[in-house]
């Protein structure tokens, strides 16, 4: 039986959903951070998103895998504690955990508790000798990240910390530097980094990638507008916004919107938010990167690139980084 040793819980609070919407609701261009995409029904809406047949990201993530899961279990040493920050269903980091026969402890860590529970729930029958420490929390905070080295032994052990799919690109360059020195200090000075990245590909590829012909990107992104109604005691009527994605040649990034389709205004917990007709929510990005251009933004987390491994059109890359 597969061992769970310890929960660290660190929620994200009521009001701190509402702040975070407000502030986002009340700039020039209206903003909302997509890490709320991941109540219950998001993180489900997302697993279907990855089966689709435009979204190239997770099936060429998963061939990188299985192509070379043994390769990259090769170079890394026994004794191993693997961290992943993000879990979802726990599908990817199966792949590894079938080369590597001697890891320790395996962490999901996860801010959707639905997610963590499946992942706990797929991976325990196949790894029953496996010790799972779930962890229910936002790996985004810095302040949550130090407790947490503090708070438990993971500092003391030589961790990989796993971070696949493009979730990195999710972030502004600033904001990815941030998370990269949080994973600089999961995986500790004798650790790893292993990152998933999207690399820079034609334009029509990205955008059908995040606007597929089932309309289930659409309804993933409406659900935000849907958990404001439901948590914050929002008014938005879901019908009244489309879902568009953009690409963005300046920043080398996919843009997710939500565009009002007439003048409106909606209520949030008491607050009045206007919008005219084809005024957006910019609700995600997600950065293409080049190997070059991740290189020094790793550089800036104090992370060294080692080591790539790609598919053969050179979509994705996996990228093993280790400490300066």
């Amino acid at each position: 039986m597969s061992q769970v040793t310890a929960i660290y819980q660190q929620s994200i609070t009521d009001l701190d959903f509402l702040n975070d919407v407000l502030h986002g609701l009340a700039q020039q261009q209206k903003s909302l951070p997509c890490k709320y995409f991941y109540d219950d029904k998001g993180a489900a809406l997302f697993e279907q998103i990855t089966s689709l047949q435009e979204y190239y990201v997770t099936r060429t993530e998963l061939a990188i895998l299985e192509n070379h899961s043994k390769a990259i279990a090769n170079i890394l040493p026994e004794n191993l504690s693997i961290i992943e920050p993000g879990c979802g269903s726990g599908k990817k980091v199966a792949y590894l955990l079938a080369h590597m026969s001697n890891v320790k402890t395996f962490v999901p860590f996860e801010i959707s508790s639905e997610m963590l529970n499946y992942s706990l729930a797929h991976l325990s029958p196949l790894f029953p000798e496996l010790a799972i420490t779930p962890l229910l929390g936002d790996f985004t905070h810095s302040q949550m990240v130090k407790q947490l080295t503090k708070d438990t032994a993971l500092d003391s052990q030589t961790n990989l910390v796993y971070f696949p799919g493009s979730t990195l690109g999710n972030f502004a360059p600033v904001k990815a530097i941030e998370i990269m020195n949080n994973f600089y200090r999961l995986c500790g000075v004798d650790g790893y980094v292993l990152i998933g990245i999207d690399l820079v590909k034609e334009r029509q590829v990205l955008l059908d990638a995040y606007d597929d012909k089932a309309g289930i990107t659409a309804a993933f992104n409406k659900n935000l507008l849907q958990r404001i109604n439901n948590e914050l005691n929002g008014t938005f009527i879901l019908d009244n916004f489309k879902h568009e994605s953009r690409f963005n040649e300046v920043h080398s990034r996919i843009e997710m919107h939500l565009v009002s389709k007439c003048n409106q205004s909606v209520v949030i917990n008491d607050k009045q938010i206007d919008f005219v007709a084809g005024e957006s929510i910019h609700t995600e990005n997600s950065h293409k990167y080049t190997l070059e251009a991740f290189k020094n933004l790793a550089a800036q987390a104090n992370l060294s690139l080692e080591q790539t491994w790609q598919d053969e059109k050179s979509y994705f890359a996996l990228c093993l980084l280790r400490p300066m």
